[in-house]
């Protein structure tokens, strides 16, 4: 195989990767991100769902599985482009549910209504 067929094979197989989050930076909005084995990611920044005058923050967890996306193959030129639910950080496990959840509180919403858990509600 030709060096130049050997880069191309390489920056395809780079283009996205799956790792787990090993360290947040939430002042910087940057993580860092293991690939196995001894290959770790410098800090790359999160996809945010919305990042203007309406904001969503909501910061990959260490030990979280995520998609890291570089359109030139070059992971250090990467983004996380999101979670995927692994055994560590299982689902639901019902397809007929919205649920948001921070430590032990949480909003779910389904059919059968909205239900809003917490340690403490303020409603300033």
């Amino acid at each position: 195989m030709s060096y130049g067929a050997a880069r191309g094979e390489q920056v395809r197989e780079g283009i996205v990767r799956f790792g787990v989050v090993t360290a947040v930076d939430p002042a910087a909005a940057r993580a860092k991100v293991s690939f196995g084995g001894e290959s770790e990611s410098g800090w790359l920044p999160w996809l945010a769902l919305r990042a203007g005058a309406i904001s969503v923050w909501a910061p990959p967890a260490v030990g979280e599985q995520v998609q890291v996306v570089s359109t030139s193959g070059d992971t250090a030129q990467g983004t996380i482009h999101g979670s995927l639910f692994s055994e560590s950080n299982p689902g639901a496990g019902t397809g007929a549910l919205f649920k948001i959840q921070v430590g032990p509180s949480s909003i779910e919403i389904d059919a059968s209504g909205i239900r809003i858990k917490a340690p403490k509600i303020d409603l300033n």
